[in-house]
């Protein structure tokens, strides 16, 4: 995984942020070169083991732990970007 960490999304429930900032950290972490459209199958996309990296990777950055459900809903990309906002939302709430 890269050294330096990735600041979080600006604003976790613009969805268009969250999915810029997961390209960008699977662009780092898996050296991606090319785009995953927001539709794609990501098994498709990416093999099991950058599925894997990539998950670690929002987790590690992010301090938010998915859960065992997340896997099965993360279809495409656009799933997982709304786990990952969700994650964050319900992360922001429990602080208040």
């Amino acid at each position: 995984m890269s050294a330096l960490r990735l600041a979080p999304p600006a604003d976790p429930t613009d969805l268009a942020s969250v999915e810029a900032w997961i390209l960008e950290l699977a662009r780092r972490e898996l050296r991606l070169d090319r785009p995953i459209a927001p539709d794609a199958d990501l098994s498709g996309a990416l093999d099991s083991l950058q599925r894997l990296a990539l998950v670690v990777a929002i987790e590690d950055h992010l301090q938010l732990s998915f859960e065992p459900e997340d896997d099965e809903q993360a279809n495409t990309l656009r799933d997982v970007v709304q786990i990952v906002a969700r994650r964050l939302a319900e992360r922001r709430g429990g602080q208040g």
